[in-house]
Formats: C-alpha cells, sequence, structure tokens
C-alpha cells in the first residue's frame, strides 16, 4: 500500500491527510493553528451563482404567482362582496316595496272598513242600493219635471234645494242623535222637507201625463223619494236605541208614559236637564210629588179608590133592602125579620078558629144581586116592608170636622210623608249650602219663592222649611 496523500474536508474545508507513520499527534500549539484555506474555483463560483439566481427566480415568480392568486382572491372577494351588497340592496327595496305596500294596502283596508263603519252607523250596506235609486229617481225625476215646465238651466236648481235640504236635515239629525243632543225637532223638519220633496217630484210628473200610466209614474216617483227617508228613519231608530243603552221594551215604556202622563214627563225631562240626573230617578222625584208615593207604591188615588170600594161592598153587603138615609150599622141584619108567637093573653083575630096566623112580609119576585166575598155575587130577597113614617134626619153636633189626608193614617201614608219631608229637607239644605258658598247673606237668600220652585212645593211650605234648615245653622228669619 503506497503512501498518498488523502484530502479530506474538514468543516468544508479540503485538508490533506497525513503521511503513514505520521499519525502522532501535533503539538498543541500547532492545532490551535489555522490550516490554510483553499479558495473555490471559478466553475463552482458560477455554477453557485447560476444556482443562485435560479433559486432567487423561483422565489420571484413563487412571490408573483402569490401575488397574483392573493389578487385573484381580493377581486374575487370584492366580486363577492358586491354582488352580496347588491342582491342584499335588492332584497331590501324587495323587503320595503313589499312593506309597503302590505301597509298601504292596510290602510285601503282600514279606510274601506272605515268608510263601511260609518255607512252602516248611518245605513247599513244593504240599503245602500235604496238611497242611491232613490236619489238618483228623486233627482232626475225632479229636474226633469222642471224642464218639461220650461224653468230651463233653473230645473238643476230644484233638486238640488229639495233633496240637497233633505240630506243635510238628515245629516244634522244623524250628528245629533250621535252627541246625544235634542233631535225631535230636526227629525219633524227633515220629514217636512222630504215630503214637501216627494209631493214636488209627483205633482212635476202628474204635470207633464195626467193620464193613467202618468199617474202611475208620478206616484212611483214620489215613493221613490220616500223610500229613503223612510229607511234612514228606521236605521236612526235602531241607532237611537243602540247609544241609549236601552232594550226596545224600556224605550216603548218610556214611550208609552210620555203619552199617557205627558205633563209628568215634561216635568222630568226638566229636573234632568236642570239638575243632571238621570231620567228614571227624575221621573221617580216627580212621580212621588205628584202622587205623594214612590213609583210602586200606592198612590193617593189607588188608595181612595181602594178604601170607596171596600166601603160599597161593605155597605152593599149589610144592605137590608131599605131605602133610608141613616147611618146604618155595617154589621149587616137579617133580611127577613123571625115571626113572633102572640101571648097567650092577647087579643084574638077576627077568624072563625079564634087562632092568629102570623102574617109574613112579601118579597120581590127577582132576588138582587150583591157583590159578596171573594169577587162573587150573591143573590139576596128583597123584602117589600111598610113605608116609614117621615122623619127629621138627626145631626150629630157632637162630632167635629177631622182633618184629611188622602192616604190615611196607616204607617204607608207616614213612611211616605216621612220621606216627602226628607227629601224636601235634603234639597232646601242643599240650596242653603250653595248660598254659603257663594258668600250670600243666608237671612236673605235663597228667598221662598226660589225655594219653592227648587223643591216643589208651595212658598208657605218652603217657608217652613227654610226656618228648619237655618235653625240647624242657627240662624233666624
Amino acid at each position: 500500500m503506497t503512501a498518498s496523500s488523502v484530502e479530506k474536508k474538514v468543516n468544508g474545508t479540503p485538508v490533506a491527510s497525513p503521511e503513514l507513520g505520521e499519525g502522532r499527534p501535533q503539538p498543541v500549539e500547532d492545532q490551535r493553528t489555522p490550516a490554510p484555506s483553499i479558495a473555490p474555483s471559478r466553475q463552482e463560483e458560477k455554477r453557485r451563482s447560476i444556482k443562485t439566481s435560479r433559486a432567487e427566480k423561483r422565489a420571484d415568480k413563487a412571490q408573483r404567482a402569490e401575488e397574483r392568486r392573493r389578487n385573484t382572491e381580493h377581486k374575487q372577494k370584492l366580486k363577492h362582496d358586491a354582488k352580496q351588497a347588491k342582491a342584499e340592496r335588492t332584497e331590501k327595496a324587495r323587503a320595503e316595496r313589499e312593506k309597503l305596500r302590505a301597509r298601504r294596502r292596510k290602510e285601503r283596508r282600514a279606510t274601506w272598513q272605515r268608510i263601511q263603519t260609518r255607512l252602516a252607523h248611518h245605513m247599513p250596506v244593504w240599503g245602500l242600493p235604496v238611497v242611491a235609486v232613490s236619489l238618483v229617481m228623486g233627482w232626475s225625476g225632479q229636474a226633469g219635471a222642471a224642464a218639461h215646465l220650461g224653468m230651463g238651466i233653473a230645473a238643476v236648481g230644484v233638486p238640488v234645494l229639495t233633496e240637497g235640504m233633505v240630506l243635510t236635515f238628515a245629516g244634522l239629525t244623524g250628528q245629533a242623535i250621535d252627541k246625544g243632543r235634542p233631535y225631535k225637532s230636526l227629525m219633524r223638519i227633515t220629514w217636512v222637507t222630504t215630503v214637501i220633496a216627494a209631493t214636488i217630484n209627483g205633482a212635476g210628473h202628474l204635470i207633464e201625463d195626467d193620464s193613467l200610466p202618468g199617474m202611475y209614474r208620478a206616484g212611483a216617483y214620489a215613493l221613490a223619494s220616500l223610500a229613503a227617508m223612510i229607511l234612514w228613519w228606521v236605521v236612526m231608530r235602531s241607532k237611537r236605541a243602540a247609544i241609549s243603552g236601552k232594550t226596545a221594551e224600556e224605550i216603548a215604556r218610556w214611550r208609552r208614559l210620555g203619552r199617557r202622563h205627558p205633563i209628568l214627563m215634561r216635568r222630568a225631562r226638566r229636573v234632568s236637564d236642570n239638575t243632571g240626573v238621570l231620567l228614571p230617578a227624575a221621573w221617580a222625584k216627580v212621580w212621588e210629588r205628584a202622587n205623594g208615593a214612590a213609583p210602586g207604591e200606592p198612590s193617593i188615588r189607588e188608595i181612595r179608590a181602594s178604601r170607596r170600594a171596600a166601603h160599597r161592598r161593605r155597605v152593599a153587603q149589610a144592605w137590608d133592602g131599605q131605602r133610608s138615609l141613616r147611618k146604618r150599622p155595617e154589621v149587616p141584619a137579617a133580611a127577613v125579620p123571625a115571626s113572633k108567637a102572640d101571648a097567650p093573653g092577647g087579643r084574638e083575630s077576627d077568624g072563625s078558629n079564634g087562632a092568629r096566623t102570623p102574617v109574613q112580609p112579601p118579597f120581590l119576585p127577582v132576588a138582587l144581586l150583591v157583590p159578596g166575598g171573594q169577587g162573587g155575587w150573591v143573590e139576596h130577597p128583597v123584602p117589600v116592608l111598610p113605608m116609614p113614617s117621615p122623619k127629621r134626619f138627626r145631626t150629630d153636633s157632637d162630632r167635629k170636622a177631622a182633618t184629611r189626608f188622602p192616604q190615611g193614617k196607616d204607617a204607608v201614608s207616614k213612611r211616605v210623608r216621612k220621606s216627602v219631608e226628607d227629601s224636601r229637607l235634603a234639597a232646601v239644605r242643599k240650596l242653603v249650602m250653595e248660598a254659603a258658598k257663594r258668600n250670600q247673606d243666608l237671612r236673605k237668600h235663597p228667598s221662598n219663592r226660589a225655594t219653592a220652585k227648587a223643591v216643589g212645593c208651595r212658598p208657605g211650605t218652603a217657608r217652613e222649611l227654610l226656618r228648619t234648615v237655618l235653625a240647624e245653622h242657627g240662624i233666624t228669619r
């Protein structure tokens, strides 16, 4: 094996290997000294530079590709974002349009329902064709009849005056009913204008043609003018009942009371308007003042009538068939007196046998029907008695005239008097308190006349009531 130098690379630098037999370690000083570097060759440098440039090119190419990829992704993201934003704007616009369309549809529906409600409040929907036909026939008929009479262009003003007045007064009446104001005068005026319009309508067509078909046409036009008014009147009655909150029976009852007691009803309405109380309470107060009892309790007339009827019934039951003006006891006596036998020492009759026969009083052939118990009739035989000798009527001079009260002196009359007096005192106390609040002199205000007018009694009674109330405050008048 020949000795040859072998190059070894130490830390990337080729170094010569030691010769054989020279494997001994070098001194420490020699080991620490650096080995001489060997310069790379030109090809190696060129190769390295080419390799480096290629690596740089690849890095630049990869960087440009990454930048293009990023740019492409960014562009795609921007495009996607723009598309998404456009889609969102489109969806939002569509939602806004739908919302606006739904709101408009809701508003139109609400407006239509409101119109229907208003129309139904004045006229039901099924009655609108009747009103429309009536108006068209009324306006056209009156305008045509006026034009036939030679009024020219002024013929258009005839239905405006007649039918326009009917519609105006009908609207005013409906508003008065809605707001609770007096409406009866407006209702009467509406009916008067309606009748006038129907008369003008029918008379105009009758003037055009007075034959049988013409009369039929005139009547048809006149009835057409009245049809809408009749239907409107029925609707107003229903609406008036609905607004008042009363049933049909209650309305009919108050109408009957108004017809039977017009004066009391007028007073009750005046009291209701002046004091602000409801009509039933005002009616109860007026009824108690007029009849001396609350509604439902026996009034003065009823008590008088019942007592007269009871007295007549007792007198009829106690009647014995005699006509006398003297006062008889209420206990009924025997209708037929019992026959008595003669005494032993009595005088004998003129008979042949010497025995006396009692004579029974004769009776009328037809029995008298008198009222009996439980509303029945009882047959009462009427005896024929001799006429008594005329006597002078006795006068009970010891009896004195007693104070009469229509209701008597029983518990009901006392309670009624007490309630009437308490209500009057309460009304007078209220008047005195109002005068005190107004800083008026209570020795002069309220006056007797004003108190009598407010309470509904005579001035003398009002004066006594004022004295009683003012005495409670320590004031004498």
